[in-house]
Parts: structure tokens; sequence; C-alpha cells
């Protein structure tokens, strides 16, 4: 009998540390989830920064259409 209270403890505190584990992987995915969408628009400011300084110096801009014609896959 003290064997079948030991086991079914033992199995319900396994079955409570699996469920522990579920509950902070959601936490981890949640997190990650809103760190992508601020990853993003972080992202995004930079690059509409830097278009902005190179639209500002006529050099980077020049530049800019040399690299884009060099990289573009030809027509």
């Amino acid at each position: 009998m003290a064997d079948d209270i030991n086991w079914a403890e033992r199995a319900a505190r396994l079955r409570a540390s699996y469920y522990r584990y579920l509950a902070a992987r959601s936490d981890v995915e949640a997190a990650t989830a809103r760190m992508s969408v601020s990853m993003r628009r972080f992202a995004e400011a930079i690059q509409r920064g830097n278009d902005q300084e190179i639209a500002q110096h006529p050099d980077l801009a020049e530049v800019n259409v040399i690299l884009d014609a060099y990289y573009d896959p030809p027509a």
C-alpha cells in the first residue's frame, strides 16, 4: 500500500513539473513573439534612417545607385 501512495505521489509530482515546464515554455514563446515584433520595428526604423541619410548626401546616393545596378540581376 505504501508503495502505491509513493508511486501516486511521484506521478503527481512528475505531472506538476511537466505542467510547470509547459508554462515556462509558453512564456518563452510569448516573449519571442513580442521581441520579433520589436526587432522588426527597430530594423525598419534603422532602414528609414539610413535611407534618409543616403538621400541627403548626393555622393552616397550615387554610390547606392551604382551598387544597386551592380547587385541587381540583369534583366
